[in-house]
C-alpha cells in the first residue's frame, strides 16, 4: 500500500511533534538524525500505515529521552563525551572516566535496547556519562540458535555509528566472551585512568547477576589490580517484562559494597525474540544502511505489526 493513499485508512498515524532545537549541541544533533530517519519512514513508498505507527511508538520514546538527556546536560549532570576514536584516543576529566557498558545478546540489537540505554543517560538517577553497547560472543547452551556474533556486532553498530557519536558506542569486545570477560576486557583498557563502572542490566537479568557477583567481582577486581586502574562498580537495574521482587536479590551486591540504582519506570517494548519468531521487523531502527537489508521484506509485506496490539 503505497503512502499516498494513508489518509484513506481507518488506522490513525500520530507522530511526536519534534522541538525546532534542543538546548544542547550535541543533543540537537542526535534528534536531528533521529528525525530524519522517520521523516524518511513517513515518505517512504513502501511503508503502510502499521509501520509507521509501529515505528512512531519508538519515535515518541527516544523524543522523551532526548528531551531528560538535555535537561540533564543544562543542570551539569551530562557531559557530552569524545568517544568517535574511544578507546583508542580515552578523553578524561582529571584523569575519571564515568561509563556504562550494557551488554547482551542483542539478537538483533534494536530500539528497545536503544531506547533502555538512552533512558539510563537521562535518568537524573544515572551518573555515567556515555553508554558502551556490547553483545555477547560466548557460546550458550540456553540459545543454541543465536546469530553470529559478527553479524550481531554489525547490526548493533548500524544503528548507532554516526548519529550518538557523543553518547553511545558499540565496541567490539564481545569475541567468544560472556559478560563476566567483556568487563574484564573493558577495565584492562584503561590503564592509569578511574574508571567509574555502571553495569546496566534490565530487572530479568538481576537473579543471574547476584548469583554471579562476587566471582565476578574477584576477577574484575584483580584485573584493577594488574592494570592499575581504580576500578569502582555500581550496578543500574532497568525495569523490563514480569519484574522479579527485587529486594531479595540486593543484599548480594551490599556485601560487594555495590551500589544499585532501580529505575522508577518500566520500558514496555517488544523483545529481539518478536524479531526472530513473529517477524516483528519494525523494531529494528532504520538507519540507511539497516533500510538497505530489510526493504524487501516491506515491499513484499512480511512485516508484522505489533504497536496495534497496544491501542
Amino acid at each position: 500500500m503505497a503512502l499516498n493513499d494513508r489518509e484513506n485508512e481507518e488506522i490513525s498515524i500520530t507522530r511526536p511533534k519534534w522541538p525546532i532545537k534542543f538546548t544542547n549541541q550535541s543533543v540537537d544533533c542526535v534528534g536531528r538524525k533521529l528525525k530524519r530517519i522517520f521523516d524518511q519512514n513517513a515518505s517512504s513508498d513502501y511503508f503502510t500505515s502499521d509501520e509507521i505507527r509501529d515505528y512512531s511508538y519508538y519515535e515518541r520514546l527516544l523524543l522523551q529521552e532526548l528531551e531528560g538527556m538535555d535537561r540533564k546536560i543544562s543542570k551539569g549532570k551530562l557531559k557530552p563525551s569524545h568517544i568517535v576514536e574511544y578507546p583508542r584516543v580515552i578523553h578524561a576529566d582529571e584523569g575519571k572516566i564515568r561509563a556504562c557498558i550494557y551488554i547482551g545478546s542483542f539478537d538483533p540489537f534494536q530500539l528497545t535496547h536503544l531506547t533502555v540505554a538512552m533512558r539510563f543517560l537521562a535518568s537524573d538517577l544515572s551518573n555515567s556519562d556515555f553508554v558502551i553497547i556490547v553483545p555477547e560472543g560466548s557460546p550458550d547452551t540456553a540459545k543454541p540458535l543465536k546469530t553470529d556474533y559478527a553479524f550481531r556486532y554489525s547490526i548493533a553498530k548500524m544503528q548507532i555509528e554516526g548519529i550518538f557519536d557523543s553518547f553511545i558506542k558499540v565496541l567490539d569486545l564481545g569475541t567468544q566472551a560472556d559478560t563476566i570477560e567483556i568487563i574484564r576486557r573493558f577495565i584492562a583498557m584503561h590503564s592509569g585512568f578511574t574508571l567509574e563502572l555502571t553495569h546496566l542490566i534490565g530487572s530479568d537479568s538481576l537473579p543471574i547477576a547476584a548469583s554471579l557477583i562476587s566471582q565476578d567481582m574477584r576477577i574484575w577486581r584483580k584485573e584493577a589490580q594488574e592494570s592499575k586502574v581504580d576500578y569502582h562498580h555500581s550496578l543500574y537495574v532497568i525495569q523490563r517484562g514480569d519484574v522479579p521482587e527485587i529486594r531479595p536479590y540486593l543484599e548480594a551486591f551490599e556485601e560487594e559494597g555495590i551500589q544499585v540504582v532501580i529505575d522508577p519506570f518500566s520500558v514496555e517494548a517488544p523483545s529481539s525474540s518478536d524479531f526472530r519468531t513473529k517477524q516483528a521487523y519494525t523494531i529494528v531502527l532504520p538507519t540507511n544502511s539497516i533500510r538497505e537489508k530489510m526493504e524487501i521484506i516491506f515491499r513484499y509485506h512480511m512485516h508484522k505489526t505489533w504497536s496495534s496490539d497496544r491501542n
